[in-house]
């Protein structure tokens, strides 16, 4: 009875192998996170690239009549759609990634209760601490990890998407007779005003999806 007693918790034989499967677990499920993102992207820009393709090509053929600019809009919207899933996938892609690297923290954390002395060995974070510190969801969207944030697929996603839509505004414009002044100034207030609705998305994202919640001291 008394070695039943001891061998419960992380003093348990068989609990190595159980965090080690977990832990490898997480890493599958971040590779097909990112083998997803990156396709969602790739596919995305396989068709923006079509569409401009298109564009320059029946461009020169109609000599820029207004035929280009009605097919433009179509052929635009069509991209700016798929670039709009993309985004949002993405975004929700980028926190399960930060859910499946809090778990494997948490793991090392394990580990090193396991084992203390390998602490010295451990050049990631192993603490609830040092996980909320790098990942800070929930937290306001600031200049450090809004320029961090910037080099993200998602971020490049959204600058593309935001080119699109200043497209379309510049598009509907011209159709609409009017002067090269206002359709480079629509094109480029409706960008900034698209980039920042997209910023302000990822960041109600954050918010509202908060850290996963305390399981264990994190000393």
């Amino acid at each position: 009875m008394s070695d039943d007693r001891l061998n419960t918790g992380l003093n348990d034989p068989r609990a190595v192998d159980i965090l080690t499967t977990e832990h490898w677990s997480l890493l599958s499920a971040r590779a097909l996170g990112y083998q997803e993102m990156f396709g969602r992207a790739t596919i995305f820009v396989t068709i923006l690239s079509a569409t401009v393709i298109a564009l320059t090509l029946m461009a020169q053929a109609t000599h820029f009549s207004r035929d280009t600019l009605i097919v433009g809009l179509l052929l635009v919207s069509v991209a700016l759609f798929i670039g709009l899933l993309t985004f949002i996938r993405s975004v929700a892609i980028n926190y399960e990634d930060a859910v499946w690297v809090t778990g494997m923290n948490r793991l090392r954390h394990a580990y090193l209760q396991i084992v203390p002395e390998l602490e010295p060995f451990f050049v990631t974070a192993h603490g609830l601490n040092e996980d909320r510190k790098a990942l800070a969801h929930g937290a306001m969207q600031g200049a450090p990890n809004l320029a961090r944030s910037l080099t993200t697929t998602s971020s490049v996603v959204a600058a593309l998407n935001s080119i699109l839509v200043g497209s379309l505004a510049s598009d509907v414009a011209t159709l609409c007779g009017a002067g090269l002044a206002i359709v480079a100034t629509s094109g480029v207030t409706v960008s900034l005003v698209s980039a920042i609705l997209h910023v302000g998305y990822a960041a109600r994202f954050r918010r509202r999806h908060a850290p996963v919640p305390d399981a264990m001291p994190s000393s």
